[in-house]
């Protein structure tokens, strides 16, 4: 048994409207490939005449100076990095998300306060998203192995979350442990779609995010979690 047998796919996903972001639902958008040591890209002008034209090393960020400069010689056009920063690169992919927190607290009578002092991104209507990864039920291939899949689809790993295949969207794993935030909601930060898991999923989800970032699994969890396990044949 799995949660997909609890939950056939005409009771894992209901639809909603693309146009309002919901919790639960299925959006596409450009997720960071994070490694181990963060990268930095060290930029400086190609002659100190110009400022338009740079030449950069990829490096890791693992030099004592690194996030530690005071100042910097020479500023360069586009770029406004101040004291104590770095620029990072990351790979990225588009992948399905699933959208865990919307709707933050946001109070109009400071926006133009916020404004005059230059200090917007003190209050943003930011999407939280916990990002898709595809599955590979053969032998060899890119995504989770298929020997895992038994236990993710029991619950047992408190930092994953299976998706089943429906309409465009292929199988997957949701990861807790790489959760995003979306600050612009546009088209090209996030892309909605009318698909989105139905209450008891997204409760269920909810439940096992919790138990990820806190160590808390709730009754309910955890009784779902203990009867989903006792089907898997170790």
């Amino acid at each position: 048994m799995s949660l997909i047998e609890l939950y056939p796919t005409n009771e894992f996903f209901c639809s909603t409207d693309p146009k309002k972001l919901c919790l639960g639902q299925l959006c596409w958008a450009p997720t960071p490939i994070p490694t181990a040591i963060p990268q930095i890209l060290d930029v400086e002008r190609a002659s100190p005449e110009v400022h338009e034209k740079v030449k950069f090393m990829l490096r890791n960020a693992n030099r004592p100076e690194d996030f530690r400069q005071k100042d910097r010689s020479l500023p360069i056009k586009y770029l406004n990095l101040r004291a104590h920063e770095e620029l990072l690169v990351q790979r990225a992919k588009k992948r399905p998300v699933v959208i865990v927190g919307v709707g933050l607290d946001c109070f109009p009578q400071f926006d133009a306060l916020l404004r005059q002092k230059g200090k917007i991104h003190l209050q943003e209507d930011s999407v939280f998203v916990a990002p898709i990864y595809t599955v590979c039920r053969e032998e060899y291939g890119e995504g989770f192995i298929r020997e895992m899949m038994p236990y993710i689809e029991c619950l047992l790993f408190r930092q994953f979350f299976y998706i089943p295949k429906f309409n465009l969207f292929k199988e997957g794993v949701v990861r807790f442990d790489r959760l995003q935030i979306i600050i612009d909601q546009g088209p090209h930060a996030l892309e909605p779609s009318e698909i989105c898991l139905s209450q008891p999923v997204f409760n269920a989800l909810r439940d096992m995010l919790t138990y990820c970032i806190t160590g808390v699994c709730s009754d309910e969890l955890t009784q779902l979690r203990v009867l989903l396990e006792s089907t898997i044949v170790h």
